[in-house]
């Protein structure tokens, strides 16, 4: 598969995204939020497993609710940290109220003072997915490189959060592409 077609492809998934309005967003969060606090106490194996969430951009569904409901649950939770482009994540301990700061590439994160902690679970973002777990993401690769790292280590479950509209036909995948094990949307929640 050429760029080309992910790059169209995640244009337009984007652009799908981008239409969805306040009232659907807020809905979404809630649904999904629930529906991944349920998921997550499933499978979490012990009591120490730690659950990345990423802090949303732009139109990315919103994961506060999530982040809380996880915090209620006594749940230990992670934000990611880039550090590059096409190189893995850092995580940093989170707890609804503290403060974010200004990472490098403009994201908010944890302040480096925060404890890095690796991952069991890990929510990830995306442009566009498949029923066939694949996701295309950004197109800087992080969350593939993140996820090899990790799985090279130990099980790391990978769910998706994305809205129903950016479901494609079918994600053009390369050999390092990383796979989800779930994908969860307002509408469902989908197991590969």
């Amino acid at each position: 598969m050429t760029v080309d077609v992910k790059a169209d492809l995640r244009r337009h998934a984007l652009a799908r995204r981008d239409l969805v309005t306040h009232v659907e967003a807020h809905e979404a969060a809630l649904a999904v939020a629930s529906r991944a606090l349920a998921l997550s106490r499933e499978l979490a194996r012990r009591a120490e497993d730690v659950v990345s969430v990423y802090w949303p951009i732009r139109s990315e569904l919103n994961t506060r609710p999530l982040l809380e409901a996880l915090a209620d649950a006594k749940i230990a939770t992670v934000l990611p940290v880039m550090t590059a482009v096409k190189q893995p994540l850092v995580f940093r301990a989170f707890t609804p109220g503290d403060a974010l700061v200004k990472g490098p590439f403009g994201l908010s994160e944890p302040s480096d003072d925060k404890p890095a902690l690796e991952p069991d679970i890990v929510f990830s973002p995306l442009a566009a997915f498949d029923r066939n777990g694949c996701r295309l993401g950004y197109g800087g690769g992080i969350y593939d490189a993140t996820l090899a790292e990790l799985r090279a280590k130990k099980r790391v479950v990978a769910i998706g959060i994305a809205y129903a509209c950016q479901e494609a036909e079918a994600v053009p995948t390369e050999p390092h592409d990383q796979r989800l094990d779930f994908l969860l949307t307002e509408q469902e929640l989908i197991a590969f």
